[in-house]
């Protein structure tokens, strides 16, 4: 994944799940994050698609389970 798509997946992340500015988001994960419930699942999906033009298969929304595996789910989308 190109650092400009890893930042601009970080800011969406923050954003999403309202961490502060700056935060450290690779670690973050849906069981362990109590904002990343089935709304925020749901806005994730809608702001990457919309920020990478993009449209994920329903297949690929279960992997939506931490940003590691979103990061890895892009990056085999070839952003």
């Amino acid at each position: 994944m190109i650092e400009a798509n890893r930042d601009k997946l970080k800011d969406i992340i923050r954003a999403v799940l309202e961490l502060p500015d700056g935060a450290e988001v690779e670690g973050v994960k849906r069981i362990t994050t109590r904002r990343w419930d089935s709304l925020a699942q749901v806005s994730l999906i809608a702001a990457i698609e919309g920020e990478f033009n993009l449209a994920l298969p329903v297949a690929d929304y279960g992997r939506f389970t931490s940003y590691k595996a979103i990061e890895l789910l892009l990056d085999e989308k070839g952003l």
